[in-house]
């Protein structure tokens, strides 16, 4: 069986600590010194008469459970929703038609209070493994505070997987221009430094060095491109390949294997690549992101302390401190640091997305707006700008230009959160509810991270499904 795997620090998304910068209004949980927003949905503002106090027995009803789940294998999602009389504790139980075996057990938050109750679940196993294709016999029980037991629901459905994502046993970095001119290439790819030995990438021909241009068909020039044409790249399936080194254009064809498997250690390889090309701007942040993606970011502290001085003071340099900050939560620091970084060249489209990102989870959401829009006009390419700049539009009520700007997040990548979610909200706020809820369902089947769904679910979901 296949083990569900988080998203993989392999990937080098552009911007490698996105996922620890959501602002309050949007994510899961604050993290800690972080101080405490309001979601910018709909209804917020607004009064509204509290229920009355149920005192009858348990009920649940209304289960909405689709018959077929169709999900990429090492992703599969399927949301639960159902409407409950008086406060309860709801329990799902996925039992397998196959072996009669139950597979998955998810209880709800306690006394969760009347109305909708949804539920995000991972199509996994107990001890984290992907449920295979077949049919499942899902079982919802609630009971009230005082143990009374609702009469259950019973469904079955079948859960189909499609083909698995692939991933590449390389690192990589966007070849920005400041890199690009310092090793004399054009800019624009992503930098290749690091390969796992007899790799995919070096069975295909590619070299330390080399920058990918092009991935199974789709450019990935910019830094925004690379994202979502990882996502798109599927395992166990010849995909061409086309990469520059220095001036020559070549191709190849690899074959990725799935996602599941675990990453290459580069640790040790940057250590040697780093006593060799010490001075190498795009080896060195590479390094220090590999070490961030490794959740330690003290040693890539660490590592940036040991740049030469010139270098730690280029626009890349303050960039990677400012990402170094964040992972630390010192967000103050952050933000200095991704300022000194777009000072420096307004034009460093990462280091505007990490200054618009620091601004919102400091709830200067009103100063992240113009920060985000820099940064989509530096790469129109980035769908996590996009959507951030919905967020950030959608908390400060400018919710034409929120729905244009999660739209288009949506269309750079189809299989990021963040775009639908943002739009859901941006909906829901003009009153576009059953579209905006579609959204959000939409959005939360692509999140991996369980307890910012529970949060968005319980705070946007719930109060307008």
């Amino acid at each position: 069986m296949v083990r569900a795997m988080r998203r993989s620090a392999l990937l080098a998304v552009p911007l490698v600590v996105a996922a620890l910068a959501v602002p309050s209004w949007a994510a899961a949980q604050a993290p800690p010194g972080t101080t405490t927003g309001t979601t910018p949905a709909a209804g917020s503002g607004t009064t509204t008469k509290a229920a009355p106090v149920f005192t009858g027995p348990p009920h649940i009803s209304v289960l909405r459970l689709r018959p077929v789940i169709t999900a990429q294998q090492g992703h599969a999602r399927f949301m639960v929703g159902l409407v409950s009389r008086g406060p309860v504790t709801v329990t799902i139980q996925i039992t397998s038609r196959k072996d009669k075996k139950v597979v998955r057990t998810v209880t709800g938050r306690e006394n969760h209070p009347q109305g909708a109750v949804w539920f995000l679940v991972q199509a996994v196993t107990d001890q984290g493994y992907q449920l295979p294709t077949g049919t499942y016999t899902v079982t919802i029980r609630a009971k009230d505070p005082r143990g009374r037991k609702a009469t259950a629901l019973t469904r079955d459905i079948r859960l189909v997987l499609t083909p698995p994502r692939g991933h590449l046993d390389g690192f990589t970095v966007p070849n920005l221009p400041a890199i690009a001119r310092q090793l004399a290439i054009p800019h624009g790819g992503q930098l290749v430094t690091a390969l796992a030995a007899r790799g995919i990438l070096v069975t295909a021909g590619l070299r330390r060095g080399d920058v990918i241009t092009k991935l199974n068909n789709l450019d990935v020039t910019t830094p925004g491109q690379w994202s979502p044409a990882l996502k798109l790249l599927p395992a166990d399936t010849p995909v061409p390949i086309e990469y520059r080194r220095g001036t020559e254009v070549r191709t190849g064809t690899i074959t990725a294997t799935p996602d599941w498997n675990p990453a290459p250690d580069y640790a040790k390889t940057f250590v040697v690549l780093l006593k060799r090309n010490p001075t190498t701007l795009g080896y060195l942040l590479a390094s220090g992101r590999d070490r961030l993606d490794a959740q330690k970011p003290d040693q890539a502290q660490a590592q940036l302390d040991a740049w030469p001085a010139g270098l730690r003071a280029t626009a890349i340099g303050h960039m990677l401190q400012g990402e170094i900050l964040l992972a630390k939560d010192d967000l103050n620091g952050a933000l200095a640091a991704c300022a000194r970084a777009t000072v420096k060249d307004p034009s460093l489209a990462p280091a505007l997305l990490c200054q618009g990102l620091v601004l919102s989870r400091l709830d200067r959401t009103a100063d992240s707006v113009p920060v985000f829009q820099s940064a989509v006009i530096a790469d129109p390419s980035n769908a996590i700008a996009q959507a951030f700049l919905a967020y950030a539009l959608v908390a400060t009520q400018q919710y034409d230009s929120a729905i244009a700007a999660a739209t288009e997040a949506s269309r750079l990548d189809q299989r990021y959160e963040d775009g639908p979610l943002a739009l859901g909200l941006a909906l829901i706020a003009t009153d576009q509810k059953a579209t905006g809820v579609a959204q959000l369902k939409k959005g939360l089947l692509f999140m991996s991270d369980q307890t910012r769904a529970d949060t968005l679910i319980t705070n946007n979901l719930e109060p307008n499904a």
